[in-house]
């Protein structure tokens, strides 16, 4: 799969949603502490694979890992990187006829990092490049929503359970804008918490999956190290909930943390649009759809099936 393929010609099919317009007024800038809309195209290029060790299988259902980062490099601050294989069929190396599957619907919900930008828009969020890596037996219905906490996303959030249906899978990621300090976006650790447990609980009387994403790693760099000091306590709640209440988790956050400290931060430049330290390029954006795919195969989530 070339990096930055079209999610809608070449894997699952993007449902129309209200969030896939431009960041607008709804997805605009979010201040010093919360997300900018940064448009404008980032030039120079590289290409990162799925996962270490990431062959193709999808016969045998044995695909890549998330890895540490995905690939190796040339060099520690930006060097070319090379292609890994895409993830194979079947949740925990299973074998997969995959023409049985059903077919399901992949919710998202989340914030800038994940929403729809549309084809005209220079950034974009990884749910706009993920179905390319789903058969087309899933469709991808993108509800993310720029600015958007766990909290204020709560109104669309009961729109999006509305329309699960058994079999279903819904992925949130949050944790950005609510570890900021914007004005009516913070949540409290201990509400973020309750808040996705209370979404877990609605998803599964819907007889669907919940799946929680932690969040892309925002770029926030000491002596050339990527540190996550922000989000940190946030994945940390992500992760003990993950346990106590047994919700799958994808870990976007520690694949992308791991990524940017092995391409370094100059590198970094090329995925994050114009030097932003959130919000994604095309390549970023599908680097990113490319952990959260490979992560599914990691946790041996069921949606791992519907991989190519």
């Amino acid at each position: 799969m070339p990096v930055g393929g079209s999610a809608t010609s070449a894997g699952a099919t993007n449902a129309g949603s209200t969030s896939g317009g431009s960041a607008g007024a709804s997805g605009g800038s979010a201040g010093a502490s919360g997300e900018s809309s940064a448009g404008r195209s980032s030039t120079g290029g590289f290409s990162a694979g799925v996962g270490a060790g990431g062959a193709s299988s999808s016969a045998s259902g044995a695909g890549g890992a998330a890895g540490a980062a995905g690939a190796s490099a040339s060099s520690g601050t930006g060097g070319s990187l090379g292609t890994a294989g895409a993830a194979g069929t079947g949740a925990g190396g299973a074998s997969v006829n995959q023409g049985n599957l059903p077919a399901i619907t992949l919710h998202l919900a989340g914030d800038s990092t994940v929403m729809d930008y549309g084809a005209s828009s220079a950034q974009e969020g990884w749910g706009q490049e993920l179905g390319q890596f789903f058969i087309s037996k899933v469709t991808i219905d993108n509800r993310a929503l720029g600015g958007a906490s766990i909290q204020t996303f709560q109104s669309r959030w009961t729109g999006l359970v509305s329309s699960l249906k058994a079999g279903d899978f819904a992925m949130a990621d949050f944790g950005i804008n609510d570890s900021g300090t914007v004005e009516g976006r913070s949540v409290s650790t201990a509400d973020f918490q309750k808040t996705l447990s209370q979404m877990n609980q609605q998803t599964k009387a819907k007889q669907a999956t919940f799946i929680i994403v932690t969040p892309s790693a925002l770029q926030y760099w000491s002596g050339g190290v990527e540190t996550n000091a922000r989000l940190a306590p946030y994945v940390a709640v992500e992760n003990a909930l993950g346990v106590s209440e047994g919700i799958p988790i994808d870990d976007l956050n520690a694949q992308s943390l791991k990524f940017l400290n092995m391409i370094g931060q100059t590198a970094a430049k090329e995925i994050y649009i114009d030097g932003d330290k959130a919000h994604f390029t095309k390549q970023g954006a599908t680097q990113m759809a490319k952990f959260v795919a490979a992560e599914l195969q990691r946790i041996g989530s069921p949606l791992a099936a519907y991989l190519k």
